[in-house]
């Protein structure tokens, strides 16, 4: 294009700036190393280090795909364009890119929800397996599907453009019912849709899980207080409660506070106006960064929280493979109510109480 100018020249922010690049440079590397690293070691402890699968691994397994996808799709492209401020990659491209990222960010959204209800059906019902094998394989399934499908119309309406006046070409949503400001309907209620099915809906259902969970811990902790338990006994219930606690107050506030920030930019954006805000792509930026560093998280939250994984991953380190194995092999025989009873009958301190009540499981 002759006679143009570039987007900095003609529309000049903050993010230009090179120590604000340099600065995101860094905060997106330091988070995309640990995502890549932290669901590496996730994938190579389910996928090669048991003796069976079980409905938490194939659960646990898929977050840590969908968020070495989202790691791989949406952190350098989203990245990279932000600092350019342009489109420099193929056309095609440009519609596959943003179903990739979204597919995959629905995908970590819906199995975050899908694990908050299999661990709050394995507290409530201890004696009933709810979600078998099969059944988690066929969820696994339908959550890929739906996540993709609903992010198909960024791929279907993301094209590249050029602008007069303005050198390069940009990769924008064009909706059939945007007007001349470039503003569409179309594109707000998908905005809103994507806001409750990504984020609130999933946000409100892992919350009241969450919150079930821990009034049965309670009920379960303040049940076993009423009979003569070992003292022994009664500090692991006590340390098992306030472990369990921990977690889920870190996986719900990990989820709200990492994507709350994208999606209330994403919605200033679609409702808002950013024509010649020049800290708008900063901020935005910024969000990203936050909503990126789920995918780091997760591993860290559901794994480093379970006492086995922890030893899995740390045995894994030192090499002794034989211990991975092993740990999860008795770990993976907790969910069957025949090894739930074999359990209790080694553990003769938990007998004294009326162990098949909700709640007796290990989290």
């Amino acid at each position: 294009m002759t006679n143009c100018t570039s987007i900095q020249d003609s529309m000049s922010e903050t993010i230009d700036l090179t120590a604000v690049q340099i600065v995101f440079c860094v905060l997106y590397c330091l988070v995309w190393v640990a995502a890549i690293v932290g669901n590496t070691l996730v994938l190579y402890v389910v996928s090669f280090n048991q003796v069976s699968l079980s409905v938490r691994s194939v659960f646990i397994g898929c977050l840590a795909v969908s968020d070495m996808l989202m790691s791989l799709t949406s952190l350098p492209w989203t990245a990279i364009t932000i600092f350019t401020r342009e489109w420099i990659f193929p056309k095609l491209i440009c519609k596959l890119i943003g179903v990739f990222q979204g597919g995959s960010i629905f995908v970590s959204s819906f199995t975050l929800t899908v694990i908050a209800l299999d661990r709050c059906l394995l507290i409530l019902k201890p004696n009933k397996e709810l979600i078998g094998y099969h059944r988690a394989m066929a969820i696994v399934v339908a959550i890929w599907a739906t996540g993709y499908a609903l992010a198909l119309p960024v791929g279907i309406f993301s094209r590249t453009v050029s602008f007069e006046g303005l050198c390069g070409v940009f990769c924008e949503e064009i909706w059939p019912d945007a007007m001349e400001s470039g503003r569409s309907d179309g594109r707000r209620l998908y905005g809103l849709s994507v806001l409750l099915s990504q984020f609130g809906i999933p946000a409100l259902i892992s919350s009241i899980c969450y919150w079930l969970i821990s009034r049965v811990m309670s009920s379960q902790l303040e049940r076993r207080r009423g009979h003569t338990l070992l003292k022994e006994s009664e500090e692991k219930l006590v340390n098992r409660k306030a472990r369990a606690n921990r977690m889920m107050i870190a996986m719900v506030l990990g989820f709200i506070f990492a994507w709350m920030p994208l999606n209330a930019i994403n919605l200033y954006r679609d409702w808002g106006s950013v024509i010649n805000k020049p800290w708008f792509s900063t901020v935005f930026a910024l969000c990203h960064v936050s909503a990126m560093t789920s995918a780091a998280l997760n591993p860290v939250i559901y794994s480093w929280f379970n006492p086995q994984f922890r030893k899995a991953i740390q045995s894994l380190c030192s090499g002794d493979r034989k211990t991975i194995k092993n740990k999860y092999h008795n770990d993976n025989q907790v969910r069957t109510p025949q090894t739930q009873i074999t359990e209790v009958k080694i553990k003769p301190e938990l007998v004294v109480n009326d162990c098949h009540q909700p709640g007796d499981q290990i989290l």
